[in-house]
């Protein structure tokens, strides 16, 4: 009996130090689009802690025959949903023709716990009536 104690507990002991999963929402949950985007998608999402920050791979797929222009950033989040760093920079990226891509970002403080990606393509740009794209 003393043995399934022990064993008991060191299970428990595990199960408590295992990390959670970051991400039970969907793709689409986690994403801000900017625009409705023809070509290129966000395909893939993956965050984990590391040394205490959030770490987050996002992968985006280009559909299309030519090479897309995409700008990004993220709105980094405490576990109530609360803006914990100010708004970051957009950044650009280059996504080659019918390619995927990951894009890796650190967040800046160990108090974001989630977060938000705030995406647009530049196509999203040229919806104006009369443009040739």
């Amino acid at each position: 009996m003393k043995f399934k104690s022990m064993i008991l507990a060191t299970v428990l002991l595990f199960a408590a130090a295992a990390p959670v999963p970051l991400l039970a929402q969907t793709i689409s949950s986690k994403v801000e689009n900017q625009g409705d985007s023809r070509y290129v998608k966000v395909t893939g999402l993956m965050a984990k802690e590391r040394n205490g920050f959030l770490a987050v791979q996002i992968e985006l797929t280009n559909t299309d025959s030519s090479p897309r222009r995409v700008f990004w950033r993220i709105k980094w989040l405490d576990d109530t949903g609360f803006q914990v760093w100010d708004d970051e920079p957009w950044k650009p990226a280059l996504i080659q023709a019918s390619a995927r891509q990951n894009l890796q970002t650190m967040a800046p403080t160990p108090k974001a716990k989630d977060f938000l990606i705030q995406f647009n393509a530049e196509e999203n740009w040229s919806n104006i009536p009369g443009s040739s794209n």
